[in-house]
């Protein structure tokens, strides 16, 4: 063997160990947010987020921190309650995802609300093999946000209502009297001798 063949042999080598050891982007395929566009409920922003690493992602000793970000507008970020993901190798607490295979998880979050229609969901990520930490990007998962129980909570507390009464009545009480002269000794009842008033 050459001395060309053993470097183009040592290069491959290399570069099939770097792709081995290092973790990748993920892309907005990978999950999926529920609502979309999210919505507030009770001054949060619930959220709940359907991931999946693909097959041959996480390495045996890899440890992924998955943590969600609510980017506002105005500048705020507030971050959700983050889950964190293991590779078969590694003794955590966290869920243990397959090299070969991937895998599936569901995670529930919750941001506090920032009095800011315009956000933008993202997952960011913590990501180490061993004691090697990796630059995995974040990724933008959902946008938006439908705030309209904040927004009538806020105007019930500003505007100045406007209070009228209605001419409305359920029950319209009317009487009426009549007169009615009868002959003496005669029951029967003579119209040109009555005569009728109504009031109300």
């Amino acid at each position: 063997m050459n001395k060309k063949s053993i470097f183009l042999l040592s290069a491959a080598s290399m570069m099939l160990f770097a792709s081995c050891s290092k973790l990748g982007a993920l892309t907005a395929d990978n999950f999926t947010v529920t609502p979309n566009p999210l919505e507030t409920q009770a001054g949060t922003v619930p959220a709940t987020i359907n991931g999946h690493f693909p097959e041959k992602y996480m390495k045996k000793k890899a440890v992924v921190t998955v943590v969600p970000e609510l980017r506002y507008a105005n500048g705020v970020t507030v971050q959700g309650s983050s889950a964190t993901f293991q590779g078969e190798n590694v003794a955590g607490n966290g869920q243990t995802i397959t090299y070969k295979v991937g895998g599936n998880y569901t995670m529930k979050t919750n941001f506090a609300y920032a009095d800011c229609n315009k956000a933008d969901m993202y997952l960011t990520f913590n990501a180490s093999i061993g004691k090697k930490k990796f630059d995995v990007p974040a990724v933008k998962v959902a946008e938006g946000i439908i705030a309209t129980s904040e927004l009538y909570k806020k105007t019930l507390a500003t505007a100045t209502p406007a209070l009228a009464t209605d001419g409305y009545q359920r029950i319209n009480k009317k009487k009426q009297e009549a007169n009615i002269k009868f002959l003496i000794q005669q029951g029967t009842c003579r119209l040109r001798e009555t005569t009728l008033s109504q009031s109300a």
